[in-house]
């Protein structure tokens, strides 16, 4: 990386940072120690949003691997297929890896019970890595049913016999899971464990935060003990709530839409790290470049494999730009 390089990052992240506002504090921008190993980045993308990726393809080097939500399990253990050929051709034009998410078309994982339905599934998917010729696959089967654990285990065992050692298998996990997953078990088959670290507060929550740092910090404390560093990524959510003040009812605003005047009454939560503003009888919380960079910071200090950022549709090139200058990237 050099020195002009450098320089042009840190203006371009200053100036996004006055820009957008949204609590970063200057101190906050410092860049953490470097690590002896780049922490990983996994970008996920959700086709809840109208916006290009833009920032993702200006800043390609920002992440290690691009992880979509293109496949859905049915009952019979068949995949639905929601692939964005157009996404698909421009993020390999990239050279950005990837691992497509694969989650539970039935809601309640029906596949899993039937040794039958369960190889199916497991067999599908990895035919469908090796067809499309993705460098592995993203496991996101929630909620997790706890009576389903050693199901769980069949066939992510089952998975992972189905593929070449080369191809990754990652799988999100979710906080307070009841003893959902066979974590000895798991570890000999998947490769990262993605602690999804966020909705704390959501639709159908009080206001609160997102992913107040105190509960983060909790959570992969509790994961830690059970599974190594090296095998966990820190999700990190790139965007926030809206709710009526006195209602459960929130509105999810990604950190490209943050309101003028969200920004204008933004402040920042000592107590819980997480930016706030009260307006209009509403209350918002989100998680701006400075949370970002605090959880970049826990992961590093934590020495896990990385982060994941839910989902690259709502970022823009502040975050691609603190991503690079915070983890060290080249461009």
């Amino acid at each position: 990386m050099t020195q002009r390089w450098r320089t042009a990052v840190g203006s371009a992240l200053t100036l996004a940072i006055a820009v957008t506002g949204c609590g970063f504090h200057a101190n906050a921008a410092a860049k953490p120690k470097a690590s002896t190993v780049p922490l990983r980045v996994v970008g996920f993308w959700a086709n809840d949003v109208t916006t290009p990726l833009t920032a993702l393809y200006k800043y390609p080097h920002a992440i290690s691997e691009f992880s979509p939500f293109w496949y859905s399990v049915t009952a019979s253990g068949s995949l639905k297929s929601h692939v964005d050929a157009t996404i698909l051709s421009q993020v390999t034009k990239a050279h950005i890896p990837v691992m497509p998410l694969v989650n539970d078309a039935t809601g309640i994982q029906a596949f899993l019970p039937s040794k039958t339905t369960r190889t199916a599934a497991a067999r599908a998917i990895a035919d469908m890595v090796g067809t499309m010729h993705f460098q592995g696959v993203n496991i996101d089967f929630e909620p997790t049913h706890t009576h389903l654990r050693t199901e769980l285990t069949a066939f992510m065992t089952e998975l992972r016999d189905f593929l070449p050692r080369t191809d990754k298998i990652t799988m999100d996990v979710v906080p307070h899971s009841g003893g959902a997953y066979q974590y000895p078990q798991l570890e000999h088959e998947v490769n990262q464990f993605i602690l999804m670290s966020y909705d704390e507060h959501a639709d159908g929550s009080m206001a609160g935060p997102v992913a107040a740092m105190p509960w983060v910090s909790n959570i992969l404390a509790r994961i830690l003990k059970t599974v190594p560093a090296s095998q966990i990524d820190l999700g990190i959510p790139v965007y926030g709530y809206t709710w009526p003040t006195g209602s459960t009812h929130a509105k999810t605003v990604p950190y490209n839409a943050v309101t003028p005047t969200m920004t204008l009454h933004a402040k920042w939560s000592g107590r819980y790290q997480e930016t706030y503003a009260h307006f209009s009888g509403h209350t918002a919380w989100w998680e701006s470049l400075q949370g970002m960079n605090q959880k970049i910071a826990l992961a590093k200090k934590d020495h896990l494999a990385g982060v994941a950022l839910w989902h690259m549709g709502y970022t823009n090139n502040a975050v691609m730009q603190l991503l690079l200058h915070t983890i060290g990237r080249q461009p």
